[in-house]
């Protein structure tokens, strides 16, 4: 008899302990959001992409993974730091803006054809005399968009670890909006210079046999990492493992080649913090 007080504070205890188990067993069921910018093709494409690789992660971590598309990078950040969102697929510059604002924890990246990120190029003519960074001084120059890490960030970067002033530096410095229209621009002449992604350049110089002809690489950057799966600051390391165990070697794995090729990738790679170091280094010099 002198037992039973004993017993009632073990079951007490028990029952407390299955409880709490099973409030976190629910919140651990909840859904898993993870948001992505929304490209010009709109937000119903956006999740036609990802919708296959959102069921995959599903069925491997036996959690509900959603797909949100968010309509800019500001937006995507901002409900990221809320909690809104519990990760974000996002390019170079979102990625590194995640991981140095919000301490986002980065899991994988796709890579297809061999190629899972893009490194900045500033381009010049072959024909136009300028042979180093230092004779684009006082020229015409584009940069493709504010905040972008091979159009913006890298070249104002770059002049800044020269001990140049980037906003002194070019004679007219204008926007070009896009990486093709800045090839261009060199290569028609309108500009002596541009800064755009490698892979850009590398697919007009097939489809137009001038650009490899007659432009001429004077820098190029280090490789930003594209399209990196980043969890939220604080998510639990069993599910951080859990979708890093479900992306790396997706591409052996029959069940995720349907959503391999609806994400546009042949496979993932392991991608942390130190991926993303020369480009937090390079987004802190441009503003200075």
């Amino acid at each position: 008899m002198r037992f039973r007080p004993f017993a009632r504070i073990a079951a007490v205890t028990l029952c407390a302990a299955l409880l709490v188990a099973g409030v976190s067993f629910a919140e651990d069921k909840a859904p898993l959001k993870i948001g992505g910018r929304s490209t010009s093709a709109g937000p119903k494409a956006m999740i036609e992409k990802y919708q296959p690789l959102m069921e995959y992660l599903s069925a491997k971590i036996g959690r509900p993974v959603e797909f949100q598309p968010v309509a800019s990078i500001p937006e995507i950040l901002r409900k990221l730091g809320s909690g809104d969102i519990d990760g974000l697929i996002i390019g170079s510059a979102g990625g590194a803006q995640a991981i140095r604002d919000l301490g986002a924890v980065p899991v994988a990246r796709p890579e297809k054809d061999g190629i899972s990120g893009y490194r900045g190029c500033i381009i010049v003519r072959k024909d136009g005399g300028l042979k180093k960074i230092e004779d684009l001084k006082g020229k015409r120059f584009d940069y493709v968009e504010e905040g972008t890490s091979a159009g913006y960030i890298y070249p104002r970067a770059l002049l800044r670890g020269m001990k140049l002033d980037p906003d002194a530096f070019f004679g007219t410095a204008t926007f070009a909006g896009r990486h093709d229209i800045a090839v261009m621009k060199v290569l028609n002449g309108e500009s002596d210079g541009a800064s755009v992604k490698e892979q850009d350049l590398e697919t007009l110089s097939r489809s137009d046999p001038r650009v490899a002809a007659e432009i001429l690489v004077l820098g190029k950057s280090g490789l930003y990492p594209d399209g990196t799966l980043l969890l939220r600051k604080g998510t639990a390391t069993e599910t951080v493992k859990a979708i890093e165990k479900a992306l790396l070697g997706i591409e052996k794995d029959p069940e995720g080649k349907a959503a391999l090729a609806s994400a546009g990738a042949d496979r993932y790679i392991p991608t942390g913090k130190k991926d993303f170091a020369e480009l937090i280094r390079a987004m802190s010099l441009s503003k200075k």
